[in-house]
């Protein structure tokens, strides 16, 4: 399945162990549903999970992942600004957004701040495993 919005990072870090992502996505069933579903992806390892935006870069600055999954509904009064924080801070990380449609308002705020990826949650663990492929590919070469 072609992700329309999911190209390549400009990813710094060799990829010879599972892409490490972090996850920012506030508790509700939905998202509950999409870790249970980002758990069995190939080449993706969750190494954190926050539900409020300052969780969010704490476990980021701990963490060290090569790519941060922000839900739009992490704030939704502003829901790309952890994107827009993440990308001042460091701009050679992935940064995912999932947001409700492909042409919302929150899917624009999040290009507009700089994410590499805007998808619905449901393409999402295409898209990550998607990225995980590219970057194992962009090392071997």
């Amino acid at each position: 399945m072609k992700i329309p919005d999911c190209q390549p990072c400009l990813m710094t870090a060799p990829q010879t162990t599972p892409l490490r992502v972090l996850l920012a996505v506030p508790e509700t069933p939905t998202c509950a549903k999409l870790k249970a579903e980002l758990a069995i992806c190939t080449g993706v390892r969750i190494v954190g999970k926050a539900d409020r935006e300052s969780e969010a870069m704490r476990l980021f600055f701990r963490m060290r992942p090569e790519v941060l999954v922000v839900d739009w509904r992490i704030a939704e009064h502003e829901p790309a600004r952890l994107v827009g924080l993440l990308k001042r801070v460091s701009p050679g990380t992935c940064a995912v957004a999932v947001v409700p449609g492909v042409d919302s308002m929150p899917a624009r705020a999040a290009r507009a701040l700089g994410a590499d990826h805007v998808v619905v949650a449901a393409d999402l663990p295409d898209c990550l495993e998607r990225i995980a492929a590219d970057a194992e590919a962009r090392h071997r070469h």
